[in-house]
């Protein structure tokens, strides 16, 4: 089956969401073109990229919208979101399946996400996938497809807190095509959410001299200024990181937020994994004022041997983002994440004010 075959079911939430309708045969010139050159068989594209609608719905506002900031909550999130494990053999850490993005919104409590990106160059736009070949299983190929089942859920819930989505490019960035792409990663974001509905870090920063003074100072913006939006942030620690906030000073007109050392001009959402042996030293971050994301499994193996430890390390460290391969109950394991008393997610333990209830945070 054609790659992008797989991602066709999804491409009606595209059509529904810029109201287009896709062409009969979605195919690139260029694609299409080399596919003639080689005989073979055209890929089949996604449509042309639309300009995300604003939103017409408008959500609840919380009693302490006024106050409560975006960092004093804390909630639960899924790596790999999209994953399907293989369907025979693979390594360990690839045992696991995910529901739907929408499932795991509607009914598993989830408030962020973790996609893995990948260029398509036939088609000019970005997949969603593990690895090739070898566990490429996948709820939603096409990134804009995985993006539009967010913004529906989003649209038919606009009371929710703001959602986080976590974005791992696995492509280098090259000196002659890493702008381009990253401006087009970009734009594919704004094809689904509007510019309105995003959380930027030029919003967060304001008149201060850096984001990272602004909400180690300043502070986060309240949930009532973020209400029903979306935040991404970019995890990469190289090169590719390097180049996005050009050349490690700052994040001007950019979309995503970046993960940073801690002393980074534009360090404010920071990737923290192995909370069993860094809990401290994440609470530590977290009472400076950063959005720490945490990953609460040991492993998967792990995960389905019962094993709590690192869980229970992450829920107390405040790290305000905990991410899991098991965000729902499993017959085969007595393991699986939830956010303690949460709505389904709760009042930061570290930074929240008195007086915080979960409710608060959020209760659709």
């Amino acid at each position: 089956m054609n790659r992008w075959s797989r991602g066709l079911l999804g491409l009606a939430l595209i059509v529904g969401c810029h109201g287009e309708t896709a062409p009969s045969t979605p195919v690139s010139d260029a694609a299409s073109d080399a596919a003639s050159d080689e005989g073979e068989e055209a890929p089949l594209c996604p449509p042309a990229l639309g300009v995300g609608k604003p939103r017409t719905t408008k959500g609840t506002p919380g009693p302490l919208d006024a106050t409560l900031r975006l960092n004093e909550l804390q909630l639960e999130a899924t790596h790999n979101s999209y994953h399907v494990q293989p369907a025979k053999g693979g390594a360990a850490e690839w045992q696991y399946t995910h529901a739907s993005i929408g499932k795991q919104l509607s009914e598993q409590g989830v408030r962020g996400i973790e996609l893995d990106t990948r260029w398509n160059e036939a088609c000019g736009r970005y997949e969603v996938y593990h690895l090739p070949i070898f566990d490429e299983g996948t709820t939603c190929r096409v990134f804009t497809d995985c993006l539009a089942e967010l913004r529906a859920w989003s649209d038919a819930h606009p009371s929710h807190h703001p959602l986080f989505v976590h974005l791992e490019p696995k492509d280098g960035w090259e000196t002659d095509t890493g702008e381009a792409r990253a401006v087009a990663l970009e734009r594919e974001i704004l094809s689904v959410f509007p510019r309105e509905l995003v959380i930027t870090p030029d919003e967060v920063k304001g008149g201060a001299a850096s984001l990272r003074e602004a909400v180690t100072s300043k502070g986060w913006p309240t949930l009532g200024a973020t209400r029903g939006r979306v935040l991404f942030y970019l995890d990469r620690s190289d090169a590719y990181r390097d180049a996005y906030t050009h050349g490690r000073k700052d994040l001007a007109d950019r979309l995503l937020f970046a993960d940073a050392d801690e002393t980074d001009p534009f360090a404010a959402v920071l990737v923290r994994n192995g909370a069993l042996a860094g809990k401290n030293a994440i609470t530590a971050l977290v009472k400076k004022g950063f959005i720490v994301r945490t990953f609460a499994d040991r492993s998967v193996d792990a995960g389905w041997a019962g094993d709590r430890t690192q869980l229970d390390a992450a829920l107390a460290s405040g790290a305000q983002i905990v991410s899991t391969d098991f965000p729902a109950k499993d017959p085969r394991t007595s393991y699986f994440v939830e956010i303690p008393s949460g709505t389904p997610s709760r009042c930061n333990p570290v930074t929240a004010p008195a007086g915080c209830t979960s409710a608060a945070v959020e209760s659709l």
